[in-house]
């Protein structure tokens, strides 16, 4: 299922916001201009990684609660307390819309 979540301005670069969307609480980044999303729960602590730290140099996000880390593009774990992935979401912007594809 395609769902509009936000607008690309309401995403400055290099920087995560979360949002509510059937249910499920989705991580939306921007990355140097690119668009992803992820689930934005913690696999640790259930803590919201919309408060997270974004790293450009390696499209990273780290939670801010004990630190563990993940790709935002594969959702892949980077560093422990994490003990699973993210789930990633494909994105497309449509005149400043971005759209996440749900299952």
């Amino acid at each position: 299922m395609r769902v509009k979540i936000t607008t690309v301005g309401e995403i400055p670069e290099n920087s995560v916001r979360s949002f509510d969307c059937q249910g499920e609480r989705i991580a939306i980044y921007n990355v140097g201009g690119q668009i992803y999303a992820t689930d934005a729960i913690c696999t640790h602590s259930y803590y919201d990684l919309g408060e997270g730290f974004v790293d450009p140099d390696d499209c990273s996000i780290e939670c801010p609660l004990h630190g563990a880390r993940f790709r935002i593009d594969t959702g892949a774990v980077l560093a422990l307390p994490a003990y699973g992935p993210l789930a990633t979401y494909p994105t497309s912007i449509e005149g400043g819309d971005i759209f996440v594809e749900l299952p």
